[in-house]
């Protein structure tokens, strides 16, 4: 969850520091703490990863008064060029309802009109943490601090909250107030159920580098609970080429949300924090990974052309590089996200994945794969787990090469838990210790035991007075039953098992709460069994899944089935039980894999790939390439290049406005056509030569973003709600031009129908 990288600003933190904003910026937070406890706050590197900010300093719910937080937007947006949609943040007002007090947040009071300041500030003292916090999520998700003007999406995911970044949110997490409020409030989820998620503080931890699987996972030692939530939140960890890029970009396998979060906490808040003179998380460029987190891997490395290999694993290190022609070799000594390290002439060098053909695959290790950990290095636990997959190997040692004594358990299964390391719970299973994955399981909350419904007719006594009608005087209770322990949760009422149906995509949930564990997510029309309803939820069943669902999204009409569209895989993808980042993984999906996507949840697509059906993260699918070339225009001289990678050589330089076919993609590059030439270029700098069609009138079978150009980069004009009527004015490959009122837009054609 966040912002792709952004420039930096001209000014580096030490001049923002002496600039007006900057001096506005300290006066207004002196009266909170000197600058020595700023800097003591946050950690002067995140290079390691473990320590982001303190908790002293994440959980500083009054450190900025409504008035201050107003001042510090004023500062950052001095001049606001809104015209149309929503305003500047700093002029932003809203209706602030009534929050009713839980164990996670305060109550706070209804208020007819406030700013967004007000929001913040309220929000903050209510959930306990920092508004300077929250000023910075807003920043990092949306860039809504600083936006001069602010679209509706802006606003409606602002937190990125229950929101991914590229459909609407839910109705219950959409809009400013809703996602500031829920997004601090998260805050607390985390921190008062630390056994129910996987990233734990005071041990080490397994973070990836980013969502794609063949970036690889790093060890990281989480020293508090504040860095926990952030890494919960945005579950991955800039790597040495995201660091060394400042506000900048990175490599294939950088990820921006935690480096951008320190990034812009410190230019802000803590000035003194970071020794850098560029952007406070900036190392660097040659900056080598620790040890660490270099991956085992060995064979040789063939270079498929000529490359520049350098001295650490980013392009932004020119220190001793050397290059190498096609077919040179490299001795493989270890891999590093999108980089392998090898040896050639008697110096090691870092050379790209991609640029290499490697001989022999990386192993899975060496040594005793089930020895097991030291009793010193297992954190003790408790409590019963549930397996939520459709089958775990349990095992005998905390790793997954460890086949020795394994045992499968099923969906369902329950263990108690006796310890944790890292990622992997140390459980129970038939009088004999297991080490399973905890990405899963989950742990179970007790059930509360029901209070047994008395029954109507008391037992016989002596007394001769007949039971009487109940009348307004209060009268002894008949039975000898104790107060009942209030629970905190109301007794399901049972019901006879009716038939419903799902009326959009659906979560089958833990428990009764839109926090607790995802188990699956139910594509739009299936059929589930509802047993019981507490609330407004109900307990349903579908096959072998059990699970609470939220009422309001059932039907007992089936809904039409949505068009289904083919599409494949940009890289090598994981399958999932349910649309979240956290669901256990049926499967990996090879790049390339061709899919059918039957319905849509955020950035998550519903998809059935031969006889297994799951979800995936939609931005690493890419639609089945027509067989009709698609005509493109260059936006600017862009080079020709061999391959799909910025170190593939140069073929041609193509000068803008120049047309070229595209006959094929891969991520974000396109294969091209040009004259008797063919070659790739990078989407980006392609703009989609539309084609006229005649005019048809669709609907949208989503909710739909309406975009400014034919490509999910480009700006969200709007969304459209599913059913929109939709007059479709031209084409360009897999996206439409479309009319709807006075706005005219591109959406993808496979939500139409």
């Amino acid at each position: 969850m966040s912002l792709p990288p952004v420039r930096r600003r001209a000014a580096s933190p030490r001049a923002l520091a002496v600039s007006l904003v900057g001096v506005l910026v300290a006066a207004l937070l002196s009266i909170v703490a000197p600058a020595a406890a700023q800097a003591a706050a946050l950690p002067p590197s995140i290079l390691e990863g473990g320590f982001i900010i303190s908790d002293a300093e994440y959980f500083d719910s009054d450190s900025l008064t409504a008035a201050q937080i107003q001042t510090f937007l004023t500062a950052k947006v001095p001049t606001c060029k809104a015209t149309t949609g929503p305003t500047c943040l700093k002029n932003f007002k809203t209706a602030l309802p009534k929050k009713a007090a839980d164990k996670y947040c305060k109550e706070i009071a209804a208020k007819t009109t406030a700013t967004a300041a007000e929001v913040i500030a309220t929000v903050g003292l209510a959930c306990g943490i920092n508004p300077k916090v929250i000023l910075v999520m807003l920043q990092k998700e949306q860039g809504l601090v600083t936006a001069t003007a602010p679209t509706d999406w802006s606003y409606r995911a602002a937190m990125g909250q229950s929101c991914p970044d590229t459909a609407p949110c839910s109705a219950a997490a959409a809009g400013f107030v809703n996602q500031v409020y829920l997004g601090a409030r998260q805050q607390q989820v985390y921190t008062k159920n630390p056994d129910s998620f996987n990233y734990k503080p005071g041990q080490v931890n397994t973070v990836k580098w980013h969502p794609t699987a063949s970036c690889g996972t790093s060890k990281v030692y989480i020293q508090n609970r504040a860095t926990a939530n952030l890494y919960i939140y945005t579950p991955y960890r800039p790597n040495i080429a995201a660091l060394a890029a400042g506000y900048g970009t990175g490599d294939a396998c950088s990820t921006y949300g935690n480096r951008n979060f320190y990034n812009y906490y410190v230019d802000w808040f803590a000035p003194t924090a970071s020794p850098s003179t560029g952007a406070p998380a900036q190392i660097a460029a040659c900056t080598k990974p620790a040890a660490a987190d270099i991956a085992a891997a060995t064979g040789t490395a063939t270079t498929k052309a000529a490359v520049t290999v350098r001295t650490a694993p980013t392009t932004l290190c020119g220190t001793s590089t050397k290059a190498l022609a096609k077919g040179a070799k490299l001795t493989v000594t270890g891999a590093y996200g999108a980089w392998i390290r090898g040896t050639t002439g008697g110096k090691t060098y870092w050379a790209p994945k991609s640029a290499l053909s490697v001989s022999v695959p990386a192993p899975a290790g060496s040594g005793e794969v089930c020895a097991l950990p030291s009793a010193t290095s297992i954190s003790p636990a408790s409590g019963t787990v549930m397996v939520t997959t459709g089958a775990l190997n349990a095992r005998k040692a905390p790793s997954t090469s460890c086949d020795t004594g394994k045992k499968q358990i099923t969906m369902g299964t329950v263990a108690a838990r006796t310890g944790t390391y890292g990622e992997w719970w140390r459980v129970t299973l038939s009088g004999s210790s297991y080490w399973v994955h905890s990405a899963y399981v989950a742990v179970q909350k007790p059930t509360p035991t029901p209070t047994p419904t008395p029954t109507p007719t008391p037992k016989p006594t002596p007394t001769p007075t007949p039971t009487p009608k109940p009348t307004p005087t209060p009268t002894p209770t008949p039975t000898p039953t104790p107060t009942p322990t209030p629970t905190p949760t109301p007794t399901p009422t049972p019901a006879p098992a009716v038939t419903l149906y799902t009326a959009t995509v659906v979560h089958l949930r833990a428990s009764m709460s839109t926090t607790a564990t995802a188990l699956y997510s139910f594509t739009p029309g299936t059929q589930l069994a509802v047993s019981a309803t507490s609330g407004a939820w109900s307990k349903v069943t579908h096959g072998s899944l059990r699970g609470w669902v939220r009422s309001s999204q059932l039907t007992s009409d089936k809904p039409t089935a949505a068009a289904s569209s083919a599409q494949k895989t940009t890289a090598a993808l994981n399958l999932r039980t349910a649309a979240t980042s956290n669901s256990p993984v049926l499967t990996t999906l090879a790049k390339g894999t061709k899919v059918t996507v039957t319905a849509t949840s955020g950035t998550w697509r519903a998809v059935t790939v031969g006889s297994r059906s799951g979800w995936v993260n939609g931005r690493y699918l890419t639609a089945v390439a027509s067989t009709q070339p698609v005509t493109m225009q260059a936006t600017t001289t862009v080079n020709l290049r061999a391959s799909a990678s910025t170190s593939a050589t140069i073929i041609a330089k193509l000068a803008t406005g120049t047309k070229v076919s595209v006959t094929g993609s891969s991520g974000k590059w396109r294969k091209v056509a040009v004259g008797t030439r063919t070659g790739w270029v990078h989407g980006d700098y392609l703009r989609a030569v539309a084609t006229t069609t005649s005019k048809t009138v669709k609907t949208t079978t989503a909710a739909l973003n309406l975009r400014s150009k034919a490509s999910t980069s480009a700006t969200v004009i709007t969304v459209l709600p599913k059913g929109t009527k939709v007059t479709v004015v031209a084409s360009s490959g897999t996206w439409r031009k479309v009319t709807v009122g006075s706005r005219t837009g591109w959406v993808a054609a496979a939500y139409l129908t």
